[in-house]
Parts: structure tokens; C-alpha cells; sequence
């Protein structure tokens, strides 16, 4: 998969950041060091289990971390492969700090790394993701 320059464009209206999506995560990534950085409460409506986040959200989160990796660096890229590890529950009310940054980079392929760490300081999840551009 490549991603064609016009069929990858900013839009206010994404899921995880656009600020127009009434049941988006409306994430407000910021830049930060060699990556990105975001901060995020669990909100009732993306559970899974009773006051526990679907790991569907958590993915979705980590994911859009690793986009923004490559955006702030200038590139516009679309996920091609995404391997998330949840290893501890984010509960209903928590917040979280998410952060994302670009590993490597060969020919038309990145490769980011994004963490979610709860206040705690504990990594909770990770994920790599194979970006195409």
C-alpha cells in the first residue's frame, strides 16, 4: 500500500482530533522533544467492560499518535500495520499521557513507536505501526 498525496488530507472532522466531531476523542496533540504528546481522560462512552476502556479506543489512540508523528515531520501518512500490546486496564475517569515518535525511516515506509503511561508513571499500552506515505 502508498498513500496517495490526494487522498490523504487534514480533515476537522477525525474520529481521534478533529475538533468538529461531536463524539470524537478531540485529542490536541501537541509537539514535544522527537515525537508528539497528548493527554486523554477515559470517558464512560468508550468503555468496553464495565469501567474499563475497549481496547478498539486504546488502539485507535496509539495509532493516531503515530500519524502525528509523521505529519509534524512533514509526512502524510496512512497506517499499513499496527501491532498494539495493552498491558494494563485504563479505567473510566483516568487520564493518560499518549506520545508518539518515528523510529525510522527507508524509502516510502516509517516506522513509529506510541506509548499510552498513566499517572502512575506505568506504561499501560504500546504500539509499533508500519506507516506508508
Amino acid at each position: 500500500m502508498t498513500a496517495s498525496k490526494d487522498l490523504v488530507k487534514s480533515s476537522d472532522y477525525c474520529f481521534a482530533c478533529g475538533k468538529n466531531n461531536p463524539i470524537g476523542f478531540r485529542l490536541k496533540i501537541k509537539e514535544e522533544g522527537d515525537g508528539v504528546k497528548a493527554i486523554w481522560q477515559m470517558k464512560k462512552e468508550y468503555e468496553g467492560y464495565q469501567d474499563v476502556a475497549h481496547g478498539g479506543i486504546i488502539a485507535t489512540l496509539l495509532d493516531e499518535m503515530c500519524a502525528w508523528a509523521c505529519r509534524k515531520k512533514g509526512y502524510l501518512a496512512l497506517t499499513g500495520e499496527l501491532k498494539v500490546r495493552l498491558k494494563k486496564p485504563v479505567l473510566v475517569g483516568e487520564t493518560v499521557q499518549i506520545t508518539g515518535r518515528i523510529i525510522e525511516k527507508k524509502r516510502n515506509l516509517i516506522i513509529c513507536r506510541s506509548e499510552m503511561i498513566n499517572k502512575k508513571r506505568e506504561l499501560v499500552a504500546f504500539a509499533e505501526a508500519k506507516m506508508v506515505f
